[in-house]
């Protein structure tokens, strides 16, 4: 993780050093400050409490907002799965577009395909096209393989065909 400071100097013997602050939003700019190596150390705890947390465990909060400003998170990343794709499912002539959940296994989704095309489960063979693959369609041949472990996204393809026999 970044940490909203860097050290612009060593550190001489008084124990000071410079350390630049910057932020995002209203709090915008370098601001060049001197500051002891002890209120880096509070600083650092207090903005990885802030952001990580929510909480504030330091009685200086207050003061050292007031003095440096009110730093803001560097990013916000969502890091949550994708727990549905709308996809289009072909079979033979027929494209049909779908909403899946990604949390289900291939079994499943050839379950609920059994529907749709008209095969049973057995008979049925599936192949993930990805929009932005280069490689061409991948077998889904692992039954018990989740859907997310492929990569489905938004507009993605599934073929189904029949099994020769």
């Amino acid at each position: 993780m970044s940490v909203p400071w860097c050290s612009l100097g060593t550190v001489g013997q008084s124990g000071w050093s410079a350390w630049a602050f910057w932020g995002f939003g209203p709090t915008a700019g370098i601001r060049v400050s001197v500051v002891s190596l002890g209120e880096h150390s509070d600083l650092g705890n207090v903005h990885w409490l802030y952001h990580n947390s929510g909480l504030v465990g330091f009685s200086r909060y207050h003061e050292l907002v007031t003095k440096y400003g009110k730093l803001e998170p560097l990013a916000v990343v969502d890091l949550r799965p994708q727990s549905s794709a709308k996809v289009e499912v072909h079979f033979q002539d027929k494209v049909e577009e779908m909403s899946i959940r990604l949390d289900q296994t291939v079994a499943e989704l050839k379950k609920h395909l059994k529907t749709v095309v008209q095969l049973s489960t057995s008979n049925m063979l599936l192949f993930y096209l990805d929009q932005e693959a280069p490689f061409g369609p991948e077998e889904m041949k692992y039954s018990s393989r989740a859907l997310h472990s492929y990569g489905i996204r938004d507009g993605d393809k599934i073929y189904v065909e029949p099994r020769m026999k």
